[in-house]
């Protein structure tokens, strides 16, 4: 399969993380310091792969491919680049949902999620923008996508 179009529109990561300070007790001995919340592990990609294939979206798109088909086609979820790919100072990895018929497997979304906090982005099939997950719900709709 392909490459898909560059990716040359930027959009702006999603949320930046606060930290919140404890006022230091000064009547009671000094406890130790609280520990630091527990970093979220880096995904790995079957674990991003997971995360991506319980979307409601494409839950609900490999679901409509099967029934359409009768079972012959089915969704599924390609690693279309294996090199990661860079975007504003983050690393993600790069998948496709796909339509895979018996006679062609046809792509329908690109997909970035990054490893270190799950970030998704959906890249824009007319204009190469990476969408944020939430903005490409509200712009293009995808559950209505389905026949």
């Amino acid at each position: 399969m392909a490459a898909c179009s560059p990716r040359s529109a930027e959009t702006p990561a999603a949320g930046a993380s606060a930290s919140a300070s404890v006022p230091a007790e000064t009547s009671a001995p000094s406890a130790p310091p609280a520990a630091a919340p527990a970093q979220a592990k880096k995904l790995s990609k079957d674990q991003a792969i997971g995360v991506l294939l319980d979307l409601p979206e494409l839950k609900a798109w490999s679901d409509k491919i099967e029934k359409n088909s009768n079972g012959q086609s089915h969704g599924a979820l390609i690693e279309f680049d294996a090199t990661p790919f860079q975007h504003k100072g983050k690393t993600y990895y790069q998948f496709s949902f796909v339509e895979n018929t018996p006679e062609a497997v046809q792509r329908w979304e690109n997909f970035l999620i990054a490893p270190d906090g799950g970030e998704i982005l959906i890249e824009d099939q007319i204009s190469g923008e990476l969408l944020s997950l939430a903005r490409w719900r509200k712009e293009k709709q995808p559950l209505q996508r389905i026949p």
